[in-house]
């Protein structure tokens, strides 16, 4: 069988929410010139019981026929009568009692009785339920000042006779609850499309596919089939080249440690020093090359991170090398969800270039009830405010303070930021106050 289209899915969709509110307007203008003729559709029933009540006290008995005649319509058969009729006060219409004894007034003990005959179906019965008021009889009985009573009968629509409810109001309420329908269908339709672009977020942070299950309108089916075809293969073309980075590195690793081996055997001079110089150039940008391949797939964990924790080792580390590093804030515990491995790295590459640039690297730890910021500060010419988005670009150096010479391959903010993207989280970068820069690290905070 064939399926339609989102887009004759959604046209049907409103196409039939307008048909069904025609359809209940429609309606609604059929009940309202039904109506029309009627004697009392300018009152409510209540109302125009109390009225004839009065007008019959208030008339000499020889021209309450007279009275009667005029007050007598469709649905609406008044009569008077001198003996009290058989009725049995109806429960649920006690308030139009009270409501009727209120409006005539005088006499408190008036004998007022309204009572639900039924369906047509079971005229005889009393009703005594909400649903009976379709289609029911009411009958109602007054006593007069003179001690007769006023004995009537009234048809049609109760409920909205006997409480002045306009059919329009109903026709409003149903014609919401359509639309309300309709956006729940429109909902339906369109969750697939909000389920794709979930995977999609998370495909683009973490590198990991995320299958959608095909369901929906053919086309919708479609691009979901795409979609997950298209993270699959990229997936794989990055985990093949990270096993190609891989395993050039390590050759290279293993051609660099020959080459260096030579190099110690030859006499030492000034292009044995330069040579060797290169050599370990050449090692840093395999071990960066690698890392960021290694960055880039790489998601984050969910194991449980203490960076004051990774923030005191890294400070340890430091010291013993003879670097000046200072540490504040890691006397409690900072938790946030994640890969230890990663977050050690994006605090070793954020000193070590701080140290490299600065000649100091000052480590600060912060939280508040959502987040936890890494700030690390340094004392070198800082990065200007135009430049900012450009440091975490792969092989990117900020001329003349962070080159070559004085720093790494230039993929060291570069690690950074995938992993910290990957954390969902953000970097800022800042001026510190007196010179220097300010690199801060925000990450959403974990529980433990």
């Amino acid at each position: 069988m064939a399926r339609f289209g989102i887009a004759a899915r959604l046209a049907l969709i409103l196409i039939a929410a307008l048909v069904a509110a025609q359809l209940l307007m429609l309606a609604a203008y059929v009940v309202e010139r039904r109506r029309a003729t009627e004697e009392t559709r300018f009152a409510p029933l209540v109302a125009q019981i109390t009225a004839l009540t009065m007008l019959l006290d208030k008339v000499p008995h020889g021209e309450r026929d007279l009275v009667l005649r005029a007050a007598a319509g469709v649905g609406f058969s008044p009569r008077v009568t001198d003996g009290r009729p058989a009725i049995s006060q109806s429960f649920i219409l006690r308030p139009v009692r009270t409501r009727l004894t209120e409006l005539l007034g005088g006499r408190p003990d008036r004998f007022i009785a309204l009572a639900l005959l039924g369906t047509p179906d079971h005229e005889a019965e009393p009703g005594e339920q909400l649903n009976q008021l379709a289609g029911a009889r009411l009958h109602v009985v007054v006593e007069l000042n003179d001690g007769t009573y006023l004995d009537l009968y009234c048809g049609g629509e109760i409920t909205v006779r006997l409480l002045g409810l306009p059919v329009g109001m109903l026709a409003g309420i149903l014609g919401f609850l359509v639309a309300l329908a309709a956006l729940v269908a429109v909902r339906r339709e369109t969750r697939p499309l909000s389920d794709l672009a979930d995977a999609v977020e998370h495909f683009g942070t973490r590198l990991e596919p995320k299958p959608v299950p095909e369901r929906g309108a053919p086309d919708v089916r479609l691009v979901i089939r795409s979609v997950n075809a298209m993270q699959a293969r990229i997936a794989d073309l990055v985990r093949t080249r990270s096993l190609v980075l891989g395993a050039i590195s390590h050759d290279l690793r293993t051609y660099l440690t020959r080459l260096k081996l030579r190099m110690e055997l030859l006499p030492p001079s000034t292009q044995t020093a330069k040579a060797t110089a290169d050599l370990d150039d050449m090692q840093a940008l395999v071990d960066d090359a690698l890392s960021f391949a290694r960055a880039s797939f790489a998601g984050a964990s969910d194991e449980t991170v203490d960076l004051s924790l990774l923030a005191r080792t890294e400070h340890d580390i430091r010291l013993a090398q003879g670097a000046t590093v200072t540490l504040t804030g890691a006397g409690t515990p900072h938790v946030v969800q994640g890969s230890p491995g990663s977050l050690a790295r994006v605090m070793a590459n954020l000193v070590g270039n701080a140290l490299a640039y600065g000649g100091r690297a000052d480590i600060a730890l912060s939280q508040t009830a959502k987040e936890v910021t890494l700030t690390i500060e340094d004392r070198g010419p800082g990065i200007p405010a135009d430049e900012r988005g450009n440091v975490f670009e792969p092989f990117y150096r900020l001329e003349p303070s962070r080159n070559r010479e004085s720093g790494g391959a230039g993929l060291g903010l570069t690690i950074v930021a995938q992993i910290v993207e990957a954390h969902k989280g953000r970097i800022v970068i800042g001026d510190r106050p007196g010179g220097g820069a300010r690199i801060a690290v925000i990450l959403p905070r974990g529980e433990g």
